[in-house]
């Protein structure tokens, strides 16, 4: 009884425990609260390992010594392969967790390694969490921790005291750890600055403020090089200004200038601002605020833009020409061949069927009929005539003729045929 006893008592634990995790996991989705990943991932883990590692002790208490040891063995191979399956599998399908601050968390649901989509949850203590939509509430906060300002909601938008005329609009939520919130604040604050500044200043170059699928585009517009140098003056100033707000000693701002040539176009950004401590000149905050580097910088984008334009003017020619002489090849294949059959094959063939193959060969049918093959009477053939290729000296185009029984040719006759001098000459063609 004791020995019984010995043996039951940590299956009756194991067991217990599992009844255990399974109510509390109930009572706690009844409270809308999940386990975090890791909780769950452990019971898992306690799952697999606490009944193979009892099972293993099993076999080695086997009272046949040498029985025991090839079982164990045999058993602690299975167990690992099975263990890491499992392990595989479990990093392949099992979402993963993502602290985004203010006591949230992201979950990112995983397909075959590949992340399908994120749902977030409140944490609930260090062992629970519970799921939320994200909401005017959640947004302000996000919006606050931030920038460090007081924020509320208006006409769908957010505003602030300190920036009443801007309106700031949530673009995408947090999704791993130090992703942070994409919102358009400091972009609009920006385009705030530069509109102020290029009409006190009646700038002279294209300013844009068009909307393109729901988001608005502002830039200045470059459409040729002569225009470059009050460009990069006037970009410059805009960026020289808008520097002045303190907001931009701790956030990044960008001015884009879209430079286009021959209805190409290719988009400059000039970034300014941000924590950047970089003694490098062009990583340092205030590098665009000076035109001479703006300058420089629009100036290389022209250059590239002119490269990528010459680049695909280039293989467009080639294109063309390739073309062009694909399309000289086959002319001069096909009248080649039409002079062939009106000299010689018309006398004896009396409809003729040009086409090409799957590979775009060209080859011509020249009809058929019965004869005599191999000792079987009334055996059907077809006659085709093939594209070989050029003469050696280049001035003639080759072709064969083939009589066939059933996909095996039987005999063949060459043709060269030249076609500027219309002349057609049959030679031996080497059979096998």
């Amino acid at each position: 009884m004791e020995r019984k006893t010995k043996y039951a008592l940590p299956w009756i634990i194991y067991l217990g425990s599992l009844l255990g995790f399974v109510l509390a996991r109930f009572i706690l989705r009844g409270i809308g609260v999940e386990f975090r990943l890791w909780v769950q991932a452990l019971f898992w883990a306690l799952v697999f390992l606490f009944p193979a590692l009892l099972i293993g002790y099993y076999l080695t208490r086997i009272k046949y010594k040498v029985l025991a040891v090839v079982l164990t063995v045999i058993y602690a191979v299975l167990a690992v392969i099975v263990f890491i399956g499992g392990f595989v599998y479990f990093l392949l399908t099992s979402p993963s967790e993502h602290d985004i601050g203010l006591g949230m968390i992201c979950v990112a649901e995983q397909s075959g390694g590949y992340t399908t989509g994120y749902t977030y949850w409140d944490k609930i203590s260090f062992f629970g969490r519970r799921q939320f939509e994200w909401d005017e509430e959640r947004d302000i906060r996000l919006l606050e921790d931030k920038y460090g300002m007081k924020f509320a909601e208006n006409s769908g938008a957010y505003v602030t005291e300190e920036y009443p005329q801007i309106a700031v609009h949530i673009l995408g939520y947090p999704t791993v750890s130090g992703s942070g919130l994409s919102d358009d604040f400091i972009e609009n604050i920006a385009c705030d600055y530069f509109k102020k500044t290029y009409e006190a200043e009646a700038f002279q170059t294209e300013w844009s403020e068009t909307k393109e699928n729901g988001t608005e585009g502002y830039h200045l517009i470059v459409k040729n090089e002569s225009e470059m140098k009050q460009a990069s003056k006037e970009a410059a100033a805009m960026i020289s200004d808008a520097m002045e707000d303190s907001i931009f000693k701790k956030f990044t701002g960008v001015l884009q200038v879209q430079i286009e040539v021959k209805e190409n176009k290719r988009i400059c950004s000039l970034y300014f601002g941000g924590e950047s401590e970089s003694s490098d000149l062009e990583k340092r905050g205030d590098y665009y605020a000076d035109a001479e580097n703006t300058e420089k910088t629009l100036a290389q984008t022209y250059n590239e833009l002119l490269q990528s334009m010459e680049e695909s003017e280039r293989i467009e020619q080639i294109t063309e020409d390739t073309e062009d002489e694909n399309k000289k090849y086959f002319d001069r294949m096909e009248r080649s061949y039409d002079l062939l059959y009106e000299k010689k094959l018309s006398e004896q063939y009396t409809t003729s069927e040009k086409t090409y193959n799957a590979k775009g060969n060209f080859y011509a049918i020249l009809g058929g009929d019965i004869a005599e093959y191999e000792n079987e009477a009334d055996r059907p053939y077809e006659v085709t005539v093939v594209y070989d290729r050029v003469s050696d000296d280049g001035k003639s185009l080759l072709f064969v003729m083939y009589k066939k029984y059933h996909e095996k040719s039987d005999t063949a006759t060459g043709y060269s045929v030249d076609l500027d001098a219309e002349k057609v000459e049959e030679y031996d063609v080497p059979w096998f």
